[in-house]
């Protein structure tokens, strides 16, 4: 008698000494619909593929996105739209980009992103979510304005991935290995955004609730930009540990944090030797863009 692939895999898993992976089959629809339960928003999943990652200059060479429903508790509901641009950029792409993704030249020539379609998605969105954040919302807001109105919220820094699921890597492809049991074509920008959005719909936790859940309750808190003004050198590195970012133009390590836990932050630092740390509140729609940083 010969198995089918999913009998071998279902008796590989019995199996302590293996782990056996799907491939993902992207949702269209996370949770049945129940009339009268809830307003619904809509949340907007996005990534980039880009030339480089200097976010100041590099390129848009692909963007993917979905606008999904979700509720107050983190719950999805319908995906509204999945999409995918291609964009042909004013330098060649290096071989180091196309070792990553794939894209060649030949690939995105002639191809535009047609911008006035991607406004009209996202001007009714009241949330983007981007696994790094603070390299997507950059880029895109060099593109279009309607970027810098919404709140972004950042599945690598608001989600406490080791406290929640007991995964040490932020990576997303390891977090949906671990977690949610799937392997995707990684580096292309609308399988990375279907493969967040299923990680993010994942539950966690007793009783069980949505990965989506908690990163609404990160994006809710007010935030501030600490930065370590004075800071001796020698202090370097247990900042880097502590989340601190070099910013080379103002020449200071600098944090971006929730409001509650800034006294407990401030008080580390005096302790270590910075004189005179500087706290500044950060508006919601500005959290991960580089108004933020200045």
């Amino acid at each position: 008698m010969t198995l089918s692939y999913s009998e071998m895999a279902e008796q590989l898993a019995q199996s302590p000494d293996f782990q056996v992976l799907h491939r993902l089959a992207p949702a269209s629809d996370f949770t049945p619909e129940v009339p009268g339960v809830g307003s619904r928003h809509k949340v907007c999943v996005i990534d980039t593929e880009t030339t480089g990652l200097d976010t100041e200059q590099c390129e848009l060479i692909e963007l993917g996105y979905q606008v999904v429903e979700f509720d107050s508790n983190g719950q999805f509901y319908r995906v509204l739209c999945a999409k995918n641009f291609l964009n042909e950029p004013e330098e060649p792409i290096p071989p180091e980009v196309t070792q990553v993704t794939h894209l060649t030249d030949e690939d995105v020539r002639g191809h535009k992103i047609p911008w006035d379609e991607v406004i009209a998605d996202i001007e009714s969105v009241q949330l983007c979510v981007a696994h790094n954040a603070g390299f997507d919302r950059p880029i895109v807001e060099r593109y279009a304005d309607v970027f810098k109105q919404k709140v972004w919220g950042c599945s690598v820094r608001q989600i406490k991935w080791l406290e929640l699921a007991g995964v040490g890597s932020r990576s997303q492809e390891m977090l949906c290995w671990k977690l949610g049991g799937f392997f995707y074509d990684a580096h292309r920008a609308l399988d990375d955004v279907q493969a967040l959005t299923q990680l993010l719909s994942q539950s966690v936790g007793e009783p069980p609730y949505p990965v989506f859940q908690a990163l609404l309750t990160a994006v809710r808190e007010q935030k501030v930009l600490i930065k370590a003004t004075g800071a001796p050198f020698d202090l370097k590195d247990a900042l880097k540990q502590r989340g601190y970012r070099w910013q080379p133009a103002q020449r200071v390590w600098q944090k971006m944090l929730n409001a509650s836990e800034s006294e407990r932050e401030l008080t580390w630092l005096k302790e270590n030797g910075v004189p005179s740390p500087d706290l500044k509140k950060i508006k919601a729609t500005d959290t991960f863009s580089k108004r933020a940083e200045s």
